[in-house]
Parts: structure tokens; C-alpha cells; sequence
């Protein structure tokens, strides 16, 4: 008899992204960034890999950050949960990582 395994496809995308950090964050912008976005479905684990730009605003600080994220999405859908998620101010960048 055949053994057969169904393991999820996962896609590596490297973005640009503007987080909505609220004021008063329990933690600094990268862990708050990284768990804002890990919490959107179809994000399996994100790193920030670099922090491009903050810009402080009256109840919250949008940082542009660059990300490295492991979905279990594929490109399209990624753009389609971030575009509805009150936490990204804008998607500037998003592709697929090479090797």
C-alpha cells in the first residue's frame, strides 16, 4: 500500500511593508511589525530584516519595514489578506524570494 503525505506548499516572499504600530506597544517596532504580520492568514513566519523608515503619527507609528515571509499562500492571495488588514498602511514591494 502506498504512503502518501499531503505537506503544505509554502512560498518565501521578500516585501516591503508599511506596519500601523500602535503608541504604547508592549514591544520595540521590529517584534511589533513581525507579530502584526504574523498574525495575517496565510503567514506561516515573518523576520524583519530591515527597518527603511518610521513615521510617528498622532496615535500610532507606521514603519516601513523589509520582510522575509514564509506563506502558505501564494503571492496573489498574500496581497489579497494584506490589502484588507488595518494593520498595513501599503504594500510597496512583494516577490518571491530567490535562492
Amino acid at each position: 500500500m502506498p504512503v502518501t503525505t499531503t505537506k503544505p506548499t509554502t512560498t518565501i516572499v521578500t516585501a516591503l511593508l508599511a506596519v500601523r504600530i500602535p503608541n504604547g506597544s508592549e514591544f520595540d517596532i521590529a517584534t511589533e511589525a513581525e507579530q502584526r504580520i504574523a498574525a495575517i492568514e496565510g503567514v506561516r513566519a515573518v523576520s524583519v530584516d530591515g527597518l527603511n523608515e518610521m513615521q510617528p503619527r498622532l496615535s500610532a507609528t507606521v514603519a516601513t519595514v523589509t520582510v522575509t515571509i514564509e506563506a502558505t499562500a501564494s503571492i496573489a492571495k498574500l496581497r489579497e489578506q494584506f490589502a484588507g488588514t488595518v494593520c498595513l498602511d501599503s504594500i510597496d514591494r512583494m516577490t518571491r524570494a530567490t535562492n
